[in-house]
């Protein structure tokens, strides 16, 4: 039976009434209704949060691709992109065929990096190395796409030796076992095996009678904007700035992001030579006399798929030339007139390898997405 308190009693001496409780089905129902919330809200903020990393990743490429421009106004050309892949950039070897280098390594004065660019200088023997492997452990958030990865370092699990100058005007080998990693690479045009050139003509020392008559490469010999000891002037680029490829994300497998390990087409450093860890390709072989389409190659492709995946579908040498990325849908690219384009994965496969040549008279009309 309930206590009975009267109207006119003190107040202080009737017992507390017992407050109600929620019961089991309310609480399903609240529960229910915060889990639905959630699910609707996450992938909005999901969604939020890829579109700033899509937006600091365009950003990147428009900089980097600005980077260039103004290293071929400073030097009559675009960054090359150095000799062999087991050079490394020397910093008093200046720019083009002097520099053994890749692009990344060139731009660096032209991203507010003068002081890492020369790194080394002055230095001799075993201490020119050591700076020099400083150097190349060091990551720039402006080398990677944010819905990737960080630049490192990573363990070099490519052998770890490398060449570039002593101080002393000779070359020298030394030890990089760690080496930042970059998310982008420049356009060598609409070709393939494109390492066998740099292979057969760049030089293995500093000593100029020794090298090549072949060597650079002259700029028919290549369809985009930067090579193998060499580049492009920006008026060579007859197909129009806004219409041809500067740069575009690299395609690098998700199984090796995040096991950290190297893959064959990412696993030195940022600031070696000419190799697929640096350069990519648009290659298609096109259209058979009877006008019915080949097996697309070179589209990029998503860092979702796997290597087993993507060698099963275009082979291991070809899928170590591939642009790709880690946004949904989409690989994202500069032009040489430093805007930034978001292609879809499935693009037609003849207008994306005319984007990557820069002569070849075809029109590129693309829609972003």
């Amino acid at each position: 039976m309930a206590t009975y308190c009267p109207r006119t009693a003190n107040f202080a001496s009737c017992p507390p009434k017992q407050g109600r409780g929620f019961t089991l089905v309310e609480l399903l129902v609240v529960i229910a209704i915060i889990g639905i919330l959630v699910a609707l809200l996450l992938p909005a903020v999901q969604a939020a949060r890829e579109s700033a990393r899509r937006m600091s990743c365009t950003n990147n490429l428009k900089n980097l691709t600005l980077a260039m421009v103004n290293h071929e106004s400073t030097y009559g050309k675009m960054p090359s992109s150095g000799w062999k892949g087991h050079w490394t950039g020397d910093p008093d070897r200046g720019h083009g065929k002097e520099q053994p280098g890749c692009w990344m390594f060139s731009v660096l004065p032209f991203i507010e990096q003068q002081q890492l660019y020369d790194l080394g200088v002055g230095l001799t023997g075993s201490d020119r190395f050591a700076a020099l492997q400083v150097r190349n452990a060091t990551p720039l958030a402006i080398m990677n796409c944010p819905s990737r990865r960080t630049g490192g370092p990573y363990a070099v699990t490519a052998g770890g030796s490398v060449l570039s100058g002593d101080g002393t005007g000779n070359a020298g080998w030394y030890t990089m076992s760690q080496g930042s990693r970059g998310d982008y690479a420049t356009n060598v045009g609409d070709e393939t095996s494109f390492d066998s050139i740099c292979l057969n003509i760049a030089p293995d020392n500093y000593n100029r009678e020794l090298w090549s008559k072949d060597f650079p490469p002259s700029a028919d010999e290549y369809s985009g904007v930067s090579f193998c000891g060499t580049a492009v002037k920006l008026r060579q680029i007859t197909d129009g700035l806004s219409n041809t490829i500067a740069l575009g994300e690299k395609w690098v497998p998700r199984e090796t992001i995040e096991s950290l390990q190297g893959w064959a087409a990412d696993d030195w450093g940022m600031f070696v030579g000419f190799q697929d860890d640096t350069v990519r390709s648009t290659y298609y072989v096109g259209y058979s006399r009877a006008g019915v389409p080949r097996a697309a190659t070179h589209l990029p492709r998503s860092t979702d798929e796997s290597i087993t995946d993507v060698v099963a579908d275009v082979g291991d040498g070809i899928s170590r030339e591939l642009f790709g990325s880690s946004h949904p849908g989409v690989c994202l690219f500069s032009m040489c007139d430093g805007s930034v384009q978001g292609i879809a994965f499935d693009v037609d496969p003849e207008a994306y390898r005319r984007m990557g040549s820069r002569f070849d008279g075809g029109e590129n009309k693309i829609s972003n997405r």
